[in-house]
C-alpha cells in the first residue's frame, strides 16, 4: 500500500483531522525519526547589567567559560563553555537568549549554569523559566529531488526556489506553521515550531507530495 493512497478519497482535505490522522497513520510506517540540530528560548532575570562589569567579575571566576563583549558591534555579553554546544547571550536590559541545545533539557542545564554563575557573584536576580521559541529539526530523507519538479507540485504560493541565489527549496506547508529547507539531498531541516509531532507531520506531508 503506498503511503499517498492513505491520504486519498472523499474525506480527503488538508486541513481537517482525518487528515492530520491520515498523515500520522502514514507516518508510523515511514519512521520519520527528526532529530534536533538547535533549541532557542529565552527568559529575564528581572534585573539590568553594567555587562563590562559582569564580564570582568565572570572572567575572575574558576569557570570553564569564554566570554565576549563587544558593545560597538553587538549589545549582548556571549557566554561560551568549553564542554558544551549551547551559547548564552545577555543583554543589559536582564533579558537573555539560549542557543545551540541540542535537547529540551540542554536548554534547563544552560539556565542553571546561568544562575550559578550569578549566584557565585553574590548577584540578586529572578528565576524564571526560559521559554523556548524555537525548535531546529533535521530529517534525511534519503531521497535525490528535483527541485524544479518538486516547486511545481508544491505551488509558487508555498514555495520558493532560487537556483541562482540559493541551492535550496523553501517551502511553507499551509497546513503546518512552520519551514522545510529542502536540498536536493533529501536532508530536510525544519524551522519555526516548537512542536516535534507537528514537524514529524509536515515532512509527512512532504512525502505524500514527492510519492504523488
Amino acid at each position: 500500500l503506498r503511503h499517498t493512497e492513505l491520504l486519498k478519497g472523499e474525506n480527503f482535505n488538508p486541513v481537517s483531522r482525518n487528515y492530520l490522522h491520515a498523515i500520522r497513520n502514514a507516518r508510523q510506517l515511514r519512521s520519520i525519526t527528526m532529530d534536533i540540530v538547535n533549541v532557542v528560548a529565552s527568559g529575564h532575570l528581572g534585573r539590568e547589567f553594567d555587562l563590562a562589569v559582569l564580564k570582568l567579575d565572570l572572567s575572575q571566576l574558576q569557570s570553564p567559560i569564554e566570554l565576549e563583549h563587544n558593545p560597538e558591534d553587538f549589545h549582548g555579553l556571549v557566554i561560551r563553555f568549553n564542554s558544551e554546544s549551547f551559547v548564552i547571550i545577555l543583554y543589559s536590559s536582564g533579558s537573555y537568549v539560549i542557543m545551540g541545545a541540542n535537547s529540551k533539557e540542554k536548554v534547563v542545564e544552560a539556565q542553571k549554569i546561568l544562575m550559578n554563575l550569578l549566584l557565585e557573584l553574590d548577584i540578586e536576580f529572578e528565576s524564571n523559566s526560559p521559554s523556548i521559541s524555537n525548535i531546529i529539526y533535521k530529517e534525511d530523507i534519503s531521497l535525490d529531488i528535483n527541485l524544479n519538479i518538486l516547486l511545481t507540485k508544491l505551488g509558487f504560493e508555498t514555495a520558493e526556489y532560487e537556483p541562482e541565489t540559493s541551492p535550496f527549496l523553501y517551502y511553507w506547508p499551509e497546513e503546518f506553521d512552520c519551514l522545510i529547507t529542502i536540498p536536493s539531498s533529501g536532508e530536510l531541516v525544519i524551522t519555526g515550531t516548537t512542536d516535534a509531532e507537528s514537524a514529524k507531520d509536515a515532512v509527512s506531508h512532504l512525502l505524500d507530495v514527492l510519492n504523488s
